[in-house]
């Protein structure tokens, strides 16, 4: 149930201006919020696929081919790695530095691979790139500046090599090193910390030691090519985490291309200027690359809410293949000089934005394990070691039907709105009670537009609004739903207030920009203000309205277009809050709404609030198809098989249904469908629901057919990790989980046949033991 308006329903439309594709985005009232004068200015063009600030004007020159002279000079350029010192060991790894420079290798000893901090040496002497990203791709350390006291400065980049760095305190620790390293021209320290355990090697910037001399600090890459390549023809790629995950494949052919990857980790910050892009948000904090036989995952564990994560192809930057977070320090805003906020300029942040610390652990794989579906299962690793997910627990051995009743919203009328009635709570009752019957047991529903005053109806949520059942009718509902053993979240959304419930001011408690700009949207039908809430406000209204939910019986909450979702600074003087402090806000949200009612529901949630969410919800399962992006993955659902539930998007709003269907088998997700009571096309007009086809005697049979396909595929392996993902042919894949059961879809038009294997066309089978079903 998205905040959709006409605005936002050119969701598909793309708009080109000069290079640059801009796409409305589609989705809820916030992203709309990044796309308004009122939220930050003036529409600014940007290009998607460009470098970081400053990167244009200095763009790298392209030579031809190295002759034998200059690979001779290019050989001298490189590390003598027969100089490197043993600083830390195990049974596992070593850890080679060179003093001179402070870069590393990490060595396998099982294994014999290694992987260096610095291009390749025995490649380095075919790189044809010249000029300073000569000496840029060498370094440890590149950043990025301005000069603040000059209005007319623009941002710049050094790195330590270019600027005749030196290494300030370099010592040994007991499983590593530290060292500052000393910009002498610029006059910046940045203090580094590189550590090995007996599964990773992690490096960590030490944010409160860094120095500034006259200039100002906005961004800055640590030892960015490690683990890079060239591509050589080799079977390589980099793994991103664009949307449900997506490969950049090794190409020897892009030396015309520029284009990067450059993202903000967990989406764009509205309270500062916002880079306009067509990709989907990143949302998880990991990456990886492989190469050959061998691979690395990386899991930004620290500081990555200050980050974008920079993928840079062979030919955009240099013959390697690289990618490495890029460290936030400083954030770009629009000065507003008028009331009306079309007037002004942009800036940056004074403040330089700091964390406790900003790391990265970089996992070397096994060779057998050197692929995407490795990287994802280490990640997995990670996310129950670190953050506490455990296999869930099926009450069923059939798949859960994940069902999003909607209650009521509202249309513009003559005088006054009027109320537009999807579902009361005795007609919810009746529709569980029929797909009961017709044998969709296993449900778990989520309830939206219960309350009072309708779904676009934001603060002051109680009680349940009277023309819908009121309290007592959702509490006989959810007691029904209970004796048939079906669990009910309420949604609930505390990111925005167009009521004043609450006690809510939005002079006094609405969220605002750098500027002090009041953060509000405008809905399309009416041109009435929604005011984005401050998130200590939404924390402290949260806190109260638990217990009502938990008189109610609810088992949950579903939070949507915000919480869990979106994270943005505040500048309200009264609950001020920068991004590291927002994200705690909202963990803390999480959390004591799972440990009061019990259940977490998320839409296309990011992953800082993983530890603490029960249900991810309409979780992406596609990418942004930039064009230097080559297939999405499972990468996501890889990793959170087995341990958490997810949907992809509910089946009867489908663009493509049977392509979308098999997605969702393939992908391991489970049904999810969106109902009313009332007829297909009641919805018309309303301020926030645009889906029409949802009533649903329109379309239980298909979601009984449906729910059927989902056991077949999934009913037996709900706490199975995927273990396997592969493509047996074009468009035919083949996932496999723990115990042997694989299950392949067939996305052609034509039968797949291998052997005695036969997948008909636009459907799946699943194979146990060797059996076909």
């Amino acid at each position: 149930m998205r905040r959709i308006s006409k605005k936002l329903k050119l969701s598909a439309l793309a708009v080109v201006v000069g290079t640059t594709l801009v796409t409305l985005q589609s989705g809820p009232l916030l992203n709309a919020a990044e796309n308004t004068p009122a939220a930050n200015a003036p529409a600014a063009s940007t290009n998607a696929n460009a470098p970081a600030a400053g990167q244009g004007a200095q763009a790298p020159a392209q030579a031809a081919a190295p002759t034998a002279a200059q690979q001779a000079a290019a050989q001298k350029e490189m590390l003598d790695e027969s100089k490197f010192q043993v600083m830390a060991e195990n049974a596992n790894f070593k850890l080679w530095v060179d003093s001179t420079t402070a870069h590393f290798k990490l060595e396998d000893k099982r294994s014999g691979q290694v992987l260096r901090s610095y291009p390749d040496p025995e490649q380095w002497p075919n790189e044809t790139i010249t000029g300073t990203w000569r000496n840029n791709l060498r370094s440890p350390v590149m950043l990025e500046y301005i000069d603040m006291a000059n209005y007319k400065s623009q941002p710049k980049i050094i790195s330590w090599m270019e600027d005749k760095g030196t290494l300030e305190g370099f010592q040994k620790t007991a499983d590593g090193f530290k060292v500052t390293f000393n910009f002498a021209g610029t006059q910046f320290k940045i203090p580094v910390e590189v550590k090995l355990t007996t599964d990773y090697v992690e490096t960590k910037i030490i944010d409160k030691d860094i120095k500034e001399g006259k200039l100002s600090l906005l961004n800055l890459k640590l030892y960015p090519l490690f683990g890079a390549q060239p591509s050589l023809g080799q079977d390589g790629y980099m793994v991103l985490p664009d949307g449900s995950g997506a490969l950049i494949h090794f190409k020897p052919n892009r030396t015309n291309d520029k284009s990067v990857y450059r993202e903000n980790m967990y989406g764009n910050d509205i309270s500062f200027f916002v880079e306009r892009t067509n990709r989907q948000k990143v949302t998880m904090p990991v990456f990886g690359m492989k190469s050959g036989s061998q691979a690395f995952v990386s899991v930004i564990t620290a500081g990555e809410e200050y980050s974008k994560l920079f993928a840079s192809p062979a030919g955009a930057f240099g013959t390697y293949n690289w990618v490495t977070p890029e460290w936030q320090y400083r954030i770009k805003f629009f000065q507003n000089t008028s009331k009306k906020g079309s007037a002004g300029f942009y800036t940056y942040s004074k403040q330089m934005y700091t964390t406790e610390q900003r790391a990265v652990r970089y996992y070397m794989l096994e060779p057998a394990k050197a692929d995407y579906v490795g990287m994802a299962s280490k990640y997995r690793e990670y996310l129950m070691k670190e953050k506490g997910l455990k296999p869930i627990k099926p009450e069923s051995t059939k798949v859960p039907f994940f069902l999003d009743i909607l209650g009521a919203d509202l249309k513009e009328g003559l005088l006054w709105d009027k109320y537009l009635k999807g579902t009361t709570t005795s007609e919810a009752m009746e529709m569980v009670k029929r797909l009961y019957g017709l044998g969709i047991e296993n449900m778990a529903i989520q309830y939206s537009g219960w309350q009072n005053g309708s779904y676009s109806s934001y603060g002051g949520l109680f009680p349940v609004d009277k023309r819908l059942g009121g309290n007592d009718g959702m509490k006989q509902f959810i007691d029904y739903a209970h004796s048939l053993k079906i669990p009910v979240l309420l949604n609930a959304n505390y990111s925005y207030n167009n009521t004043n419930g609450d006690g809510f001011s939005p002079r006094y408690d609405g969220s605002r920009n750098l500027a002090g700009r009041l953060l509000q949207e405008e809905n399309f039908n009416n041109r009435a203000k929604i005011t984005l809430v401050s998130p200590k406000f939404s924390a402290k209204t949260l806190a109260k309205d638990l217990e009502k939910y938990k008189q109610l019986g609810a088992d949950g909450l579903f939070f949507e277009d915000g919480t869990g979702r979106f994270l943005n600074s505040d500048f309200n003087d009264r609950y001020k809050t920068n991004r590291t402090e927002s994200m705690g806000v909202q963990q803390e949200m999480l959390k004591e709404a799972k440990e009061t009612l019990g259940h977490v529901s998320i839409d296309r949630p990011n992953f800082y609030g993983i530890s603490n969410i029960t249900h991810l919800h309409r979780l992406p399962q596609d990418y942004s198809y930039d064009l230097f992006v080559d297939e999405s993955i499972p990468f996501a659902q890889i990793a959170l098989h087995g341990l958490v539930t997810y949907t992809s998007n509910w089946s009867n709003l489908r663009d493509q249904y049977q392509g979308e269907f098999l997605r969702s088998i393939e992908y391991g997700a489970y049904p999810s469908f969106i109902f009313t009571n009332s007829k297909s096309g009641d919805m018309k007009g309303a301020y926030s629901i645009w889906y029409y086809s949802m009533n649903y005697r329109d379309w239980e049979a298909k979601a009984v057919e449906e729910y059927q396909r989902f056991n077949q595929a999934l009913g037996d392996v709900q706490d199975k990790a995927i273990i396997g993902h592969r493509t047996l042919a074009p468009n035919v894949m083949e996932t496999e989980y723990e115990g042997g059961k694989k299950v392949i879809v067939n996305y052609n038009a034509q039968q797949y046949t291998n052997g005695s294997l036969k997948v008909p066309a636009q459907d799946f089978i699943v194979v146990t033991g060797g059996k076909t079903s």
